[in-house]
């Protein structure tokens, strides 16, 4: 009986180093949604950079691997699999998050009305006093950005970029505190005229801030402010458009 060959060290390094690209993500994500790095650290350098490089050096061992192991396909072929499935889906991802980046504005605040802009209550204001991205009344992106966003109002890319950030009908605060929980908001805090909270990401825990502002006979206002990065992915005007949306009823009560 012939004796069958392993599948080689060089194919179980391929599969080691492809599993330790999502790996380095795992631990971005983790690291920085429990606190335990800084975000920067977390996303990044660990979720983006070594991410990356581990994925791109488990390729090109995936790759020479097979080349070498052709005669013992039969028992590699699993780890050849996982060398080329676990970094291929990280690079796909990093991929597909450049093109989010580029495709979406750098902002990370979205608003319905700039004209009297809308802001957050003492105890959210407190909670963000460390957070690099402040609330500001007209904000701009910094001229460093480059063409074609550079020192532009974000008011006027809101316009151009973002249509479903418009003033909703609906000044029932129940129905408000309804919407922000559909998109994924928790409320933090309400009244008559005023709804606010945080939306937390999943992988990482990133924190934006939603506040309502509810003017019977006028309509309500929404706005969404990251509390990191310089932009959002256009995730800001995605959540405002969904509680604009599920707003555009008004309450019979109204």
């Amino acid at each position: 009986m012939a004796h069958r060959e392993g599948p080689g060290a060089l194919v179980k390094l391929a599969a080691l180093v492809g599993v330790l690209a999502p790996v380095l993500v795992l631990i971005g994500a983790a690291g920085t949604r429990f606190g335990l790095m800084d975000w920067q650290v977390g996303f990044r350098d660990f979720a983006l950079k070594y991410a990356q490089w581990a994925a791109y050096a488990g390729l090109v061992l995936a790759v020479l691997a097979t080349v070498l192991s052709l005669r013992r396909l039969r028992t590699a072929w699993p780890l050849l699999l996982l060398a080329f499935l676990a970094p291929g889906l990280v690079l796909a991802g990093l991929l597909k998050l450049r093109a989010d980046a580029r495709a979406a504005p750098p902002i990370h605040d979205v608003a319905t009305d700039w004209e009297e802009p809308l802001g957050f209550s003492a105890d959210l204001m407190a909670e963000r006093a460390d957070a690099p991205n402040k609330i500001e009344a007209d904000p701009r992106v910094p001229t460093e950005t480059g063409p074609p966003w550079g020192g532009r109002r974000v008011a006027e890319i809101n316009a151009e970029t973002c249509p479903g950030a418009r003033t909703a009908p609906n000044t029932d605060p129940d129905a408000v505190a309804a919407a922000f929980e559909k998109a994924g908001v928790q409320v933090r805090g309400r009244a008559a005229w005023r709804v606010e909270g945080t939306a937390e990401s999943f992988w990482f825990g990133f924190k934006d801030d939603v506040v309502a502002r509810i003017r019977p006979g006028e309509g309500t206002d929404i706005r969404s402010v990251s509390r990191v990065g310089r932009s959002d992915l256009g995730a800001n005007c995605a959540r405002v458009t969904k509680i604009v949306e599920a707003l555009q009823r008004p309450s019979p009560a109204g």
